[in-house]
């Protein structure tokens, strides 16, 4: 009687093919937020490159754009020190989970548009204070 083996060791392919989800309603909610790092008001839509997989977040490939689920507010000098340092040790310096924090503010959005201004404002305020 032939058996089943299972193999432990195949995994998804772990860069999904479906294109990145481009919203020009989420980025104009985005420019509506303090600065993850600084508080400040006027920010850029920095997009998270890395992977992290158990997030569902498979960074992107060359030449490809990431989904603006993957985005978060970064005043202008922050988001140069992001690129100049790169992005695993900026987010790690700072002490902040950003993909945790993407999805959050991406969470609320979708569930309440614009209205949700305030709640991600709290939100990315307590990141940013936390000790």
């Amino acid at each position: 009687m032939a058996g089943f083996r299972i193999a432990h060791n195949i995994s998804p392919d772990p860069t999904p093919k479906a294109k990145a989800k481009k919203s020009k309603d989420y980025l104009s909610f985005i420019h509506l937020l303090p600065c993850v790092l600084t508080g400040q008001r006027e920010v850029q839509a920095a997009h998270l490159s890395m992977a992290a997989p158990r997030y569902g977040h498979y960074g992107r490939g060359k030449g490809s754009k990431v989904s603006d689920r993957w985005v978060l507010p970064l005043s202008p000098a922050q988001h140069a020190r992001q690129h100049q340092i790169g992005e695993d040790l900026y987010w790690r310096n700072a002490g902040i989970d950003p993909h945790i924090l993407a999805l959050t503010i991406f969470g609320l959005w979708t569930d309440l548009g614009d209205d949700a201004e305030p709640f991600a404002t709290a939100i990315i305020n307590a990141a940013r204070l936390q000790p």
